[in-house]
């Protein structure tokens, strides 16, 4: 049982540190997309990634860093092109 609580505790306070860079990801992506509706759509996708990735030994390192390659990468796709240095641990898809 205490397993259970440390692991809702921890999803918790990650649910809590992706909340706090929900607006921030969307501001980049509506700086990319110039589309409240797309801009919407791409964060979502972020946040989406980041949160399956919660339980990741290092889904906590950099969140910020990480949450702004996807956005750049997905952006990138969703517009035919291919990013520079593409992440095989980045591909995933929602």
């Amino acid at each position: 049982m205490g397993d259970m609580m440390k692991q809702a505790e921890q999803a918790e306070t990650f649910e809590q540190v992706l909340r706090s860079h929900a607006q921030m990801c969307y501001s980049v992506a509506f700086a990319l997309t110039r589309n409240p509706h797309r801009a919407q759509d791409l964060a979502r996708h972020a946040l989406t990634w980041a949160w399956h990735l919660r339980d990741s030994p290092d889904s906590k390192k950099d969140i910020k860093k990480k949450l702004l390659e996807v956005l750049r990468e997905r952006f990138l796709q969703d517009n035919g092109q291919v990013p520079k240095s593409p992440k095989s641990e980045y591909a995933i898809r929602i």
